[in-house]
């Protein structure tokens, strides 16, 4: 009896075993992501010029964020070349070699929509 309770905790432990050896690897890439053009370009792809679409922000201070079409861009962090350095309301301000680059969102009624 000892012996069948023994081989059946061995063969429960090595299944426990292996279930912590099947863990999902992490994706290299999100693919739910959109292409990134630039990207594409420095890779030698035929990538357009960036023109990027302020969709939205959120003031939370060093939390603050801006929607650079549909990309999640917080402060501090870099998106083709630019480092976004703060954000205000309806507008995001970048930085790259010292220039400042100013986002805004066009308002309701402006002639672009």
């Amino acid at each position: 009896m000892r012996l069948g309770v023994a081989l059946l905790l061995g063969l429960l432990g090595a299944g426990l075993v292996q279930a912590e050896e099947r863990v999902a690897p992490a994706l290299r890439y999100d693919p739910f992501a959109r292409p990134d053009h630039a990207g594409a370009a420095r890779r030698g792809g035929s990538g357009s010029a960036w023109s990027p679409e302020l969709r939205a922000t959120l003031v939370a201070g060093r939390n603050s964020i801006a929607n650079l079409g549909g990309t999640i861009v917080g402060i501090g962090e870099e998106t083709h070349g630019y480092r976004l350095v703060e954000v205000r309301e309806r507008e995001a301000v970048f930085e790259r070699n010292g220039a400042k680059l100013v986002l805004a969102i066009d308002p309701p009624g402006s002639p672009d929509e």
